[in-house]
């Protein structure tokens, strides 16, 4: 752990002139997809890095100068550890990148759909048929932030892949199903189509209300497909090696 660590700082101080070559760098930390230009899939580097192609607004958040991925992995061929979940929620950020201070932010995907890690234990989320529901209390940065990230579901609903099948009540206290919950239409927004989205095939997603997200759509099919069904800067990557590294498996902690 010390050696990669000591190997990503000594890979920070890049030359003007290979910056120059290779593009504007932009930090990542965790999982996430790849730009098509590099290969297509998951980049499976956990500690902070960066690459030569932007991260669009919607399924990321910015932490400690990184761009973390909140989105669902599966959808761009991840084929590790997954776990179900339905409906909005929080997200740990910097429990998923693995760096910087606690900061908490929200996943903004309607449905089923997977992240690589389990949320924290406690009281916040209840397991229902093996998928996991929030039932907590959303701190008032969930509204705030909610009209400009609830796009992302415009970008994930024509993507084709297996996504959790749940077939269960939800419970009572699942924030999708109480009194004045309301999903703002989705807002237009442009995440560069045919660039950090490059992977995906030249057209438009649509979501519901008749928006359009500005990002083209195609998603390679996972190596691995498992549905749930339930009952009733750092170092420049320029490569193409990213499916082979190892993903180590995170669960959250929860915060004293």
């Amino acid at each position: 752990m010390k050696l990669r660590w000591i190997l990503v700082v000594a890979c920070v101080f890049v030359s003007p002139a290979a910056a120059k070559k290779y593009g504007k760098q932009v930090r990542y930390a965790g999982i996430h997809p790849v730009a098509k230009a590099e290969g297509g899939g998951i980049c499976h580097i956990e500690a902070p890095h960066v690459h030569t192609y932007p991260a669009n607004k919607l399924e990321y958040r910015v932490h400690a100068e990184n761009n973390v991925f909140v989105g669902d992995p599966v959808a761009y061929g991840w084929d590790g550890p997954k776990h179900a979940y339905k409906g909005h929620h929080p997200v740990q950020v910097n429990v998923v990148a693995g760096v910087g201070d606690p900061y908490t932010h929200y996943c903004y995907l309607n449905g089923p759909h997977y992240h690589a890690w389990e949320p924290p234990d406690g009281p916040e989320f209840k397991v229902v048929g093996g998928a996991y529901f929030y039932v907590g209390e959303p701190a008032p940065l969930y509204v705030e932030a909610r009209p400009a990230y609830v796009g992302i579901n415009a970008v994930y609903t024509p993507i084709v892949y297996t996504r959790p099948v749940i077939e269960v009540e939800p419970p009572s206290a699942w924030i999708h199903v109480r009194p004045g919950f309301v999903i703002e239409p989705a807002v237009v927004v442009d995440t560069h189509p045919g660039r950090h989205l490059g992977h995906h095939k030249h057209g438009h997603a649509h979501g519901a209300v008749g928006v359009s997200a500005g990002v083209s759509v195609h998603v390679p099919v996972p190596t691995v497909s498992v549905g749930v069904r339930v009952g009733g800067p750092g170092v420049i990557v320029h490569d193409h090696r990213h499916r082979g590294g190892k993903f180590k498996h995170k669960k959250f902690k929860k915060r004293k």
